[in-house]
């Protein structure tokens, strides 16, 4: 491991070359202070990020009946979040209180640990999020079509090529240099983002013209199937609305994130500390969400909720 720490002219900064970057580290009393809430707030998401997804993600596996493609989904999704709480966030942690400490070994190996991890979760979690869209556009818009069109064992492939997609993304790290790296990977969650926001303009059009055609049929027919499809409409709505509300969220963190690690790579070489201190603050907000992402499921989704309650 090459962690070699070369003191600059100024008192209050250092640099550390490790693997496949050199990186500053400011030991400026703002800088310090934002450290250390990082480490402390980040302490407390990776523990509850942890423990809720590792819930939902047993439960939904245990509940034989949840084996559909959605909550495969779901699952997956809740899943790269737990690696984001159980693997990313405590690397951050580390590396920041090595940070802190001038511990550049230890820096070295817990940043390694969780630019890996968080960089292959975040990629898959965006998949899985364009998946979760498309899979909720088709079930509106195939119908009765929709589970002989959309399977388990389709969704499956999906999935598993998304994951070695996003592995085989983060490897490519180790041999481009940091700009090339940051703006492909940009590029392929922006890409993901721009289909997400399209699927759920289709899926916008479709719901009101499905919601006209239903209250339509009601008012010439008020049969118990009509009524069913009302109920199974107001479900899809609401599978909808999470959906729609997690990826929002995650929007509202990773844009500035995004536009924070441009900043660091383009523009900021003369105030770097400045967005190296937003960027610390973006990442927390991003384990956050993490954190909050299994209380949403169990909020808005009864079958996830029930499913937590019989199995644990």
């Amino acid at each position: 491991m090459d962690a070699s720490p070369a003191f600059s002219l100024e008192d209050n900064v250092s640099s550390v070359t490790c693997f496949y970057f050199t990186a500053p580290i400011f030991m400026s009393t703002a800088t310090l202070g934002v450290n250390i809430i990082a480490c402390v707030l980040n302490v407390f998401f990776a523990l509850v990020s942890s423990i809720g997804n590792f819930l939902v993600v047993i439960a939904l596996w245990k509940t034989k009946s949840l084996h559909t493609p959605a909550h495969i989904l779901l699952g997956c999704f809740a899943f790269c979040d737990f690696i984001l709480g159980f693997f990313a966030g405590p690397a951050f942690v580390a590396f920041k209180a090595a940070e802190i400490t001038k511990n550049f070994t230890v820096y070295c190996c817990a940043r390694f640990t969780y630019e890996f991890f968080s960089q292959t979760a975040l990629n898959a979690s965006f998949a899985m999020l364009t998946f979760m869209s498309i899979d909720r556009y088709l079930s509106l818009h195939l119908h009765l079509r929709y589970k002989e069109v959309v399977t388990r064992n389709r969704m499956t492939i999906a999935v598993t090529m998304a994951w070695l997609l996003s592995i085989s993304m983060t490897i490519t790290r180790y041999w481009m240099d940091n700009r090339t790296f940051l703006f492909i990977t940009k590029s392929f969650n922006f890409a993901y983002l721009f289909v997400i926001v399209l699927v759920y303009l289709k899926i916008l059009l479709l719901v009101r013209r499905h919601q006209n055609h239903i209250i339509q049929h009601r008012v010439f027919t008020s049969s118990d199937s009509s009524d069913r499809n009302l109920f199974d409409f107001a479900r899809y709505k609401k599978y909808a609305s999470t959906v729609a509300f997690i990826i929002v969220l995650i929007v509202a963190c990773y844009v500035p994130a995004t536009i924070v690690s441009f900043c660091k790579e383009y523009v900021c070489t003369e105030t770097l500390e400045h967005a190296k201190i937003m960027y610390t603050l973006m990442a927390t907000f991003i384990f956050l969400t993490t954190s909050l992402h299994p209380l949403v499921f169990i909020w808005r989704s009864r079958e996830v909720n029930e499913a937590i309650k019989r199995v644990w």
